[in-house]
């Protein structure tokens, strides 16, 4: 094994949040590998989704409790495996890049780049910020080769989607104040509604059974592919969902979104791309009522607004972002 090529990967992929960074960390990987790297990923203990996910797209992976990391203490099992393999470099892509971690991983290595929301996350020599530049954001190559998107005359579909694991089941609370948009006729009762679970979420009886009483037809996936996702994406209108990788997947698809941010990060977001007029960003999780909801859908039904948002996205967010990073990380190490 060449070391000087050797790069350790290190994602955070759990059930509360992560399963973005795994996906992003996983196309960085393929970009890396591409361009001459071993890529290994560095994953926490007991998710196991995560760990076939990564073995299926050929990778080596190591497992480490995620206490290691996530408690805010040096990392010692992370360090150990650059003790193990000097000279090799690291990519991190956690849900929180700590001090402690920081330290830790600059006395192991040099060579090390963060994939990053957070301005106080960027502690290592090259980091790149995907909130303040979409540009850089790590898509699959599913969300480029995808059919160009048609802007229909009428919002006839909806697709609902909240990221990996939502652990606070916004799904089945966006569902109710749709609900009630519905029956009060503030909506239509035309709309038929997607609603795609991730492979994390825990709460599949209670959409279930929201869809089999529900005023129009929700069909329910769970699970999908990027491909997949984004073919259900090419099908509908717009979506609603929240400002993590998820919008912008859907951005690079050139679908109109409603974002409701969940965590503050989430804000800082979808205030970026709004600034742009890429998406329209509701109030934050907890704080959005079904009024500003039917609000943000009417917005939409105009062709032309969707058009105008469609075009928009896709100029921020150009599906490119594994490449860009794949390319400045291959060029500032000498991967070959």
């Amino acid at each position: 094994m060449n070391i000087k090529n050797t790069i350790f990967i290190h994602a955070d992929a759990g059930p509360i949040e992560g399963w973005g960074h795994l996906r992003e960390s996983l196309e960085v990987a393929r970009a890396l590998r591409d361009r001459g790297g071993h890529c290994v990923l560095v994953l926490p203990e007991g998710i196991t989704a995560a760990h076939e996910e990564a073995r299926g797209g050929g990778f080596e992976v190591i497992t480490i409790p995620p206490s290691d990391w996530q408690g805010g203490q040096s990392p010692e099992q992370v360090s150990e495996v650059f003790k193990s393999n000097p000279g090799a470099a690291l990519v991190s892509n956690l849900v929180k890049v700590t001090p402690a971690y920081g330290k830790a991983i600059i006395e192991s290595t040099r060579r090390w780049a963060t994939i990053t929301e957070l301005p106080e996350d960027e502690l290592a020599p090259i980091n790149f910020n995907i909130s303040k530049s979409p540009k850089y954001v790590p898509l699959s190559a599913a969300y480029r080769q995808a059919e160009p998107h048609v802007i229909n005359d009428s919002v006839r579909q909806v697709l609902l989607c909240f990221g990996g694991s939502d652990p606070w089941n916004v799904t089945g609370k966006t569902l109710d104040l749709i609900r009630r948009n519905i029956e009060n006729r503030r909506l239509s009762s035309g709309y038929r509604i997607v609603v795609v679970l991730g492979p994390l979420f825990a709460d599949e009886e209670s959409i279930s059974e929201t869809a089999a009483s529900y005023p129009v037809e929700i069909d329910l996936r769970k699970s999908l592919t990027p491909a997949e996702l984004a073919r259900a994406a090419s099908q509908s209108d717009i979506a609603i969902t929240t400002s993590g990788g998820t919008m912008y997947e859907f951005c690079a698809l050139g679908l109109p979104c409603i974002v409701v941010p969940i965590l503050s990060k989430h804000i800082v977001n979808a205030k970026v791309l709004e600034g742009q007029q890429a998406v329209i960003r509701t109030r934050q999780y907890g704080y959005v009522t079904a009024e500003e909801m039917t609000l943000s859908v009417e917005s939409l039904s105009p062709v032309q607004r969707r058009a105008n948002i469609s075009q928009a996205a896709q100029k921020e967010v150009d599906g490119m972002g594994a490449s860009r990073i794949g390319e400045h990380l291959a060029k500032e190490w000498g991967i070959e």
